[in-house]
């Protein structure tokens, strides 16, 4: 009998010391603002974080650049020189006065 327990006591501890990955849910948990990765038609490449009243923007590899929502559905994000909209999940970007390129990525 001492031997059967032993050796139960013994595969529990066994299993117990077995590294376990994350389940599936605990993907993304830790980032509640994920980076999205945009290339655009004009050849401009984005990496986008939404943050609710402002987006985080790198372009081209730079450092990131905050353009605050505008208006309130925030869907349009701009510094007043650079300008990202976001119109039925199609993101497109633009400069100054040109016209907005479109943009493929998520």
């Amino acid at each position: 009998m001492w031997r059967e327990l032993s050796i139960a006591a013994i595969s529990v501890l066994t299993l117990a010391g077995f590294d376990h990955p994350p389940s599936d849910a605990a993907i993304g948990a830790g980032n509640p603002y994920p980076v999205s990765d945009y290339k655009c038609e004009d050849g401009t490449r984005l990496t986008v974080r939404l943050l609710g009243d402002h987006a985080s923007v790198s372009i081209n590899g730079a450092t990131a650049i905050d353009l605050p929502a505008m208006g309130p559905d925030g869907t349009t994000y701009s510094n007043g020189q650079q300008t990202m909209t976001i119109v039925q999940g199609h993101l497109s970007w633009s400069v100054g006065r040109a016209v907005p390129s479109a943009c493929i990525g998520g």
